[in-house]
C-alpha cells in the first residue's frame, strides 16, 4: 500500500513539471489581464446532482487535540500525514496529524512570523523545480478592516519519528503581500493553488456572493500586488477549499454542504470554475467544520474546530471506484 502511494506521489509530480512548463508566466498574466469576471446562476444545494464517487457517510479517523484547526492538506514529503494549523491569536506553528489517528504528531514554528489570522493552507508546485511548496493563507478579515494580506511560502519539512517539535527559520519563508482591487476588505478562509500554472485563488466568505479572486504566478514576494477578480459564485459562507495534487479536481466546502467540480487536461481553472458543480457528501455534518483536503488518491477529509463542547475529530471520505 505504502509503495501504491509513493508511485502516485512520484507520478503527481511528474505532472506538475509537465503541465508548469506548457504556460509561460507572461501567457499566464496576460490571460489574467485580459479576464473579464464571470457571474454564475445555479441553486445549492438543492437541484445539484450528488456525487457517486464517495460513500454517503464519513468514517471517523479519530479526535484531534486541535481547538481552531482551520486549514488541512495532505502531506507530499510525509507519507500517512497530513498538515493543519489554527487560526487567529493562535500559536504561529503547522501540525502533522497522523490521518489513521487524527493524532498531532509533530509541530513546527515559523519563527519571526505571527498568526494574525491564518486560515487556509495549500501544497504544491513552487519557484523552485520540483520541490514542493506550503502556501499558508494570513488572510482572514473578520471585521474587514486589515491594510494588505499575507500568504507565506516556504519548502515543505519533513519529519523524523521521534521529534515532535522543530522550528522553520524566517529565511526560509517567503511573504507574498496582496491588495484586492479599489483596496476593498474581504474575510477569506479558502485558498487553492493550481499546480497546472502555479496561480492562487482565494474565494471570500461574508459576500453576498462568494467572489474567486486570483494572484497570477509568479507572485512578486519584494513588492505588495494587487489581486485580479475572477468571478463570483452563486453561493456564500465558502470556508474551505482544495485542488487535487493532479490538478483535475476541486473541493469547496461551506458550513452546511459540499461542492466537487473536475476539469479535463485541456481546460483551466475558469473553465472549471464556471462548471455547475455536484453535491459530495457530508456526514455527519460537524459543529464548524472549515477544513477539507484530498489526499493522492483523491479521497477527502474534513476537521472541525472545537464547538458547543464538541470535540473535533478527522473524517475520511474514501474514493470509490468508477
Amino acid at each position: 500500500m505504502k509503495t501504491c502511494s509513493f508511485i502516485t506521489l512520484l507520478s503527481l509530480l511528474s505532472l506538475f513539471s509537465c503541465d508548469q512548463a506548457s504556460d509561460s508566466p507572461d501567457t499566464i498574466q496576460d490571460f489574467w489581464e485580459s479576464h473579464i469576471p464571470f457571474e454564475l446562476d445555479y441553486s445549492t444545494s438543492l437541484g445539484l446532482v450528488r456525487s457517486n464517487r464517495f460513500p454517503e457517510t464519513a468514517e471517523a479517523r479519530g479526535e484531534s487535540d486541535l481547538i481552531e484547526a482551520s486549514g488541512i492538506v495532505i502531506s507530499i514529503e510525509n507519507e500517512g500525514f497530513l498538515w493543519t494549523h489554527e487560526d487567529k491569536g493562535n500559536q504561529n506553528e503547522i501540525y502533522l496529524l497522523n490521518i489513521q489517528t487524527g493524532e498531532t504528531a509533530a509541530k513546527f514554528k515559523l519563527d519571526g512570523v505571527f498568526n494574525r489570522d491564518w486560515e487556509d493552507i495549500e501544497i504544491g508546485p513552487g519557484p523552485e523545480e520540483g520541490a514542493n511548496y506550503i502556501y499558508l493563507g494570513e488572510v482572514g478579515d473578520n471585521d474587514r478592516v486589515y491594510r494588505d494580506y499575507k500568504i507565506y511560502r516556504f519548502k515543505e519539512p519533513t519529519f523524523v519519528n521521534g521529534t515532535s517539535e522543530y522550528t522553520i527559520s524566517r529565511d526560509e519563508i517567503e511573504t507574498i503581500t496582496f491588495q484586492y482591487p479599489g483596496n476593498t476588505k474581504h474575510d477569506v478562509e479558502t485558498l487553492l493553488l493550481d499546480p497546472w500554472t502555479k496561480d492562487l485563488f482565494l474565494v471570500t466568505k461574508r459576500d453576498f456572493h462568494s467572489i474567486i479572486y486570483v494572484l497570477p504566478y509568479p507572485q512578486n514576494t519584494n513588492e505588495q500586488i494587487e489581486a485580479v477578480k475572477v468571478g463570483e459564485f452563486p453561493f456564500t459562507r465558502a470556508v474551505g477549499g482544495n485542488i487535487s495534487l493532479d490538478g483535475n479536481e476541486m473541493l469547496i466546502k461551506t458550513y452546511d454542504f459540499i461542492l466537487h467540480w473536475t476539469r479535463t487536461g485541456d481546460e483551466n481553472m475558469v473553465d472549471m470554475f464556471t462548471k455547475t458543480p455536484q453535491i459530495a457528501p457530508y456526514n455527519p455534518t460537524e459543529p464548524q467544520g472549515e477544513a477539507i483536503c484530498f489526499d493522492a488518491e483523491k479521497s477527502y477529509y474534513t476537521l472541525s474546530e472545537f464547538s458547543n463542547a464538541i470535540v473535533p475529530i478527522l473524517y475520511f471520505y474514501h474514493r470509490l471506484e468508477e
